[in-house]
């Protein structure tokens, strides 16, 4: 259920960004999920460069969970990035993790890695 060594890359500054993810290996459904992106991991939340909450609702430009899963079935969760966003983070490298809140109130950590996108070429969208 946990892969704790993942890169994100290949995205661009100042772009909207999906990032999508698929959760196997379940023991009950997800109720609940975060990502959470900082420059250390000792931070504070509170000091998060970039902080996303998901529920089966979905927020634009904060993302859902797609399938809450379940035993033998995936779960498959989408934090939504705004461009705003993408730009806030740059072009350095950032870490992040992502955990899930089951029905059962136990709570894991799913994802842990990197996040560093590439400086956009195009400066203008209007």
């Amino acid at each position: 259920m946990s892969d704790l060594a993942v890169a994100i890359t290949g995205f661009v500054v100042g772009d909207d960004l999906e990032i999508r993810r698929t959760i196997t290996g379940l023991p009950d459904q997800i109720a609940k999920a975060w990502m959470t992106v900082k420059r250390y991991a000792e931070e504070a939340d509170g000091d998060a460069v970039l902080a996303k909450e998901i529920t089966i609702d979905d927020v634009p430009g904060t993302g859902c969970i797609e399938d809450v899963g379940g035993v033998g079935v995936n779960g498959i969760l989408r934090f939504d990035l705004t461009d705003e966003e993408t730009r806030t983070l740059g072009a350095r490298p950032w870490v992040f993790d992502v955990q899930i809140k089951l029905e059962d109130d136990k709570v894991y950590t799913v994802e842990k890695g990197t996040i560093e996108l590439s400086i956009d070429v195009t400066q203008t969208t209007t």
